[in-house]
């Protein structure tokens, strides 16, 4: 269990050491269709150091995938269908293939960057995102997923009416995709000049 904590805290410190973007900016809808600005905004999710390693697939017209950046530190970045920029490790990209096949997730820990934050959903059922019921849309943030993560949502708050999406809060309560939303507060960086 300690592990699962010392997960969680440090990929909020790294996502909050790395975030420069305002909080209250939300990405659009759009998912670009030339391959430079699909990549741009793609690496919109993350920070460079994870950004500029991992691969970025980008959707084509036939259904496919195409890998328009290779990576070597085991993350994939793409924009969901709703304009939502993401960077998964393998194990998120495990626990989102098992969900998309109607399976259980593995019983892994992933981690997944948002750092220019989501689009909206319901929190009631992706699916139902057309309904703007139990709507909750959240700014940068990260988040924990898979199997082995369960165990360490008791604590957050499980109301699919989210109160606060400033603070970690689960996702899809109950919902085999349930997951830690751990949001990231930006940092206003400030230089001096000396006369």
């Amino acid at each position: 269990m300690n592990r699962l904590y010392a997960l969680a805290s440090a990929g909020f410190c790294v996502a909050s050491a790395a975030l420069i973007t305002s909080a209250s900016a939300f990405p659009s809808e759009e998912v670009p269709k030339s391959e430079p600005e699909y990549i741009a905004k793609a690496k919109t999710a993350a920070p460079a150091s994870v950004v500029n390693n991992a691969t970025i697939t980008m959707p084509q017209p036939d259904g496919s995938s195409k890998t328009v950046q290779a990576g070597s530190n085991g993350f994939t970045c793409f924009i969901g269908k709703d304009g939502t920029p993401e960077c998964d490790d393998q194990n998120a990209m495990e626990w989102r293939k098992a969900l998309q096949a109607n399976q259980a997730p593995p019983n892994k820990i992933g981690f997944i960057f948002m750092l220019a934050g989501d689009t909206g959903t319901s929190n009631h059922d992706s699916t139902e995102r057309h309904t703007h019921q139990h709507w909750v849309q959240t700014g940068p943030h990260v988040m924990i997923v898979g199997g082995a993560a369960h165990e360490m949502l008791s604590p957050y708050p499980r109301d699919v009416d989210v109160k606060d999406a400033t603070q970690p809060f689960v996702m899809y309560p109950g919902k085999p995709n349930e997951h830690l939303m751990i949001p990231v507060h930006s940092q206003e960086i400030t230089t001096g000049s000396t006369r």
